[in-house]
């Protein structure tokens, strides 16, 4: 079973050579190498390039040279990126389950001339799960787990394989002009935004509840985890009993309010501030509870293996929201044929998925705060 690893991240320290080094010398000139030390790894080139290396740096002097005794592989130009690394190498461990415990199988450099480190774990399976973590051989600092993958590879709903395809689409697979975080967090913009369209026509989608217990004299409390739109709180003020409980007016800011109102715990109110909701009039004991009906969105992606969370179907609005957003700084007009392929992708998705609940017809939701908060269409 061939194994593929993705490269740890670089930086954020960076710099430059500012002359040719070859694979016999043991020092180099550099632009600059103040957030440089002894014992850093730094790749000489970007990785995935042919000639690119890890270098173990022994010293500095002055604030241009970096030492590294046991010399280069290969020869360097002017100008060639010099970038931290915090790893120089990765451990390979796997399972027969992917909660099962993880038994360490190897320990590899980083093949950083290569897009891949690659391993071939001749006893794997296609279903074998594997983690990794990066190891720096000197310091002998370990990362975290990564996520786990299977022997069958990323699916295609996985992080990793939305953001190849974006990177492909735009014209740079190498992530030379676009990093992959970036395009991470496009993504992860197009799951809440895709979340609000379904919520607004499938309102059952993603509905959440939760109670609050209220503070005497502290009127605000932060929103629930992944908390993307509001459907409804109901007060009660001396007890947990919902059937005392008051429903609040809503107000989605609290300057839509008029100044010196005196609120009544009979006619509650509540808007927002931040990522905080603001309960009017303010608790005058601490045995009340608020009763909270809203909408969350997906966990959000972080590992490669991290999927989208959505109904079937999501990945193509996803990975066009995504181009939208790469080309907006670039070239205007192409951003807005995207965009627009984009919308006719939301469209066939929402429709996909009316028919898949053997209905095309949906509810009314009315957007009352922004693009966040939503209340039932009356």
């Amino acid at each position: 079973m061939l194994i593929e690893i993705e490269h740890p991240d670089l930086g954020p320290a960076k710099t430059r050579l500012s002359a040719d080094v070859s694979s016999s010398d043991t020092s180099a000139t550099v632009e600059n190498n103040n957030d440089l030390s002894t014992d850093d790894y730094v790749v000489f080139g970007k990785p995935g390039e042919e000639l690119s290396e890890i270098v173990k740096i022994t010293g500095t002097s002055g604030n241009t040279t970096i030492n590294f005794t046991g010399g280069c592989k290969f020869d360097h130009s002017a100008r060639t990126p010099v970038t931290y690394i915090k790893y120089n190498q990765v451990r390979i461990y796997s399972a027969s389950e992917k909660d099962g415990t993880y038994s360490s199988l190897s320990t590899e450099d980083l093949d950083i001339d290569e897009e891949y480190t690659g391993y071939d774990d001749t006893t794997g399976t296609s279903s074998t799960w594997y983690k990794v973590k990066y190891y720096n051989s000197t310091t002998t600092t370990l990362s975290d787990y990564s996520s786990a993958v299977q022997g069958t590879g990323y699916t295609s709903d996985s992080l990793y394989s939305m953001i190849n395809e974006v990177l492909e689409e735009f014209g740079d697979p190498d992530a030379d002009e676009i990093s992959r975080d970036r395009v991470r967090n496009y993504l992860r913009a197009g799951v809440r935004k895709l979340t609000m369209e379904l919520i607004k026509n499938y309102p059952d989608y993603r509905k959440q509840y939760t109670t609050q217990s209220l503070t005497s004299g502290t009127p605000t409390y932060n929103v629930p985890t992944r908390f993307l739109a509001l459907n409804r709180i109901d007060i009660s003020w001396d007890n947990s009993n919902s059937d005392d409980a008051y429903k609040c007016k809503i107000f989605a800011d609290e300057g839509d309010q008029y100044p010196n109102t005196t609120y009544y715990e009979t006619d509650p109110r509540v808007s927002f501030r931040g990522d905080q909701y603001v309960i009017k009039p303010e608790p005058d004991n601490s045995s009340g509870t608020a009763f909270l009906w809203y909408w969350d969105y997906p966990s959000e992606m972080t590992n490669a293996s991290d999927t989208h969370g959505l109904p079937y179907g999501a990945r193509d609005p996803l990975v066009a929201y995504a181009l939208y957003r790469c080309w907006r700084p670039k070239d205007r007009d192409k951003s807005m044929d995207v965009r627009e392929m984009y919308l006719v992708e939301v469209a066939n998705w929402i429709e996909f998925i009316g028919q898949s609940r053997q209905t095309v017809e949906s509810e009314s939701v009315k957007v009352t705060y922004g693009h966040e908060m939503y209340v039932y269409e009356n």
